[in-house]
């Protein structure tokens, strides 16, 4: 379940204009309420689509009446089938585990596995880790110093969060990105 309000239900699912989030998430309560088994919620996080805080109250009530034996929290791990989305940060998906309050929640995101890829380039996780010793930048900053797509940031930045090597920060302007303990330096 990705959405609780019909509006981003639409933006991120895409159904057949009949179905409607509220018989959706009726349909999931009557479920819960026959099937005596295990049911596992994943919940998929895209940023401008049900991260705000209405949408995010909408989840939290929805997912109250479901009562889902483990919630998933996710992120895209790829590029979404349209120009400018992206995945949420590791520790954006924390606030929102944090906000949404179940203690069957866990993060499922693969920051982890991604390092481990063929394609996860150590001259880029140096280059992010360079820019943001200088001075912390938000993610839209990165792309526009680092001249990589969005995405692809992205993708590191849940690994060197996920690390330890950088922690996030709001400020007025947006998330930003900061080397976890500057007296380390930047090491690699």
């Amino acid at each position: 379940m990705d959405a609780a309000s019909e509006n981003a239900f639409k933006k991120i699912n895409r159904p057949e204009k009949s179905i409607k989030i509220d018989k959706y998430i009726n349909g999931l309560v009557d479920f819960r309420k026959e099937y005596s088994g295990k049911i596992w919620l994943e919940v998929l996080i895209i940023p401008g689509f049900n991260d705000d805080t209405k949408d995010l109250k909408l989840l939290k009530e929805a997912i109250g009446k479901i009562k889902p034996d483990r919630i998933q929290l996710n992120t895209l791990d790829r590029p979404g089938v349209i120009d400018n989305i992206y995945a949420v940060s590791r520790s954006g998906l924390k606030e929102i585990a944090d906000f949404l309050n179940f203690d069957n929640i866990e993060i499922i995101a693969s920051a982890q596995k991604r390092k481990d890829t063929k394609s996860y380039r150590k001259d880029m996780e140096t280059a992010i880790m360079e820019t943001i010793f200088r001075r912390p930048c938000t993610l839209d900053d990165l792309v526009k110093i680092l001249g990589s797509h969005i995405n692809e940031i992205n993708k590191y930045l849940d690994v060197l969060e996920s690390d330890g090597k950088i922690k996030t920060i709001r400020q007025e302007r947006g998330v930003f990105y900061q080397i976890a303990n500057k007296a380390d330096g930047v090491k690699e």
